[in-house]
């Protein structure tokens, strides 16, 4: 009995730092899958081939859930973090954030009858796949400081990233606004914009998370 109780309470005070990261660098990468996902159903006006790529982000959204919960369960049930808790959990729902606004695209142009996409919205795709592969390369270096200086400056360039989707968005609701005189469309393709940029947003959350982070353990 007694070997029971110390084997459990050493599994809390002991570190599990492999544990929390190996689930971040599982959640970035289902947000770069989603991402891609995402980019090929923008990238055709196929309405069967929209609901195929729906599905696989849903699948994918569901997965990160799964890991979310695990990296903020993990948070009760163990002492030491590798780094401070406030940060893990930030990261983590930052990170879900992410899928959560990709699967929010697509459920959103479903309600609102339409399954192609704005020239605009095609390249703020590919712009969010950039950021989170970005993302998920720097994720993945996070467990060793000896990577430092080349985290900080991913976390540059995935704000320099993000700089260009606010460019393409600026362009693309001026474009809205200039040739489009339905009330209706205009709501919602601005609703679109919106969710785009705040995927990306939360590609740049990520970085300035990981940069603080860093700056603490170097």
């Amino acid at each position: 009995m007694k070997s029971g109780i110390f084997t459990r309470l050493m599994s809390a005070i002991t570190p599990h730092s492999d544990n929390y990261f190996i689930l971040f660098n599982k959640l970035a990468d289902c947000a770069v899958r989603a991402s891609k996902v995402l980019a090929m159903m923008t990238a055709v006006s196929d309405e069967d081939k929209f609901e195929e790529y729906f599905a696989e982000i849903r699948k994918i959204e569901s997965e990160a859930d799964e890991y979310t919960k695990e990296i903020l369960l993990s948070l009760h049930k163990t002492f030491i973090t590798p780094f401070d808790r406030r940060e893990i959990r930030e990261l983590a729902m930052a990170l879900d954030d992410i899928i959560d606004y990709m699967e929010d695209i697509p459920q959103s142009a479903k309600i609102y009858g339409r399954s192609s996409f704005t020239p605009e919205m095609v390249a703020l795709a590919q712009i969010l796949l950039r950021a989170s592969e970005k993302v998920r390369d720097t994720v993945n270096m996070l467990a060793d400081m000896k990577n430092a200086e080349r985290i900080l400056r991913n976390c540059e360039e995935i704000s320099g990233i993000e700089g260009e989707g606010d460019h393409v968005m600026r362009a693309g609701m001026q474009r809205l606004f200039t040739e489009e005189s339905d009330a209706r469309t205009l709501i919602r393709s601005s609703k679109l914009y919106d969710l785009f940029e705040e995927a990306i947003d939360s590609c740049e959350d990520i970085a300035d998370v990981i940069h603080g982070v860093v700056l603490e353990r170097i």
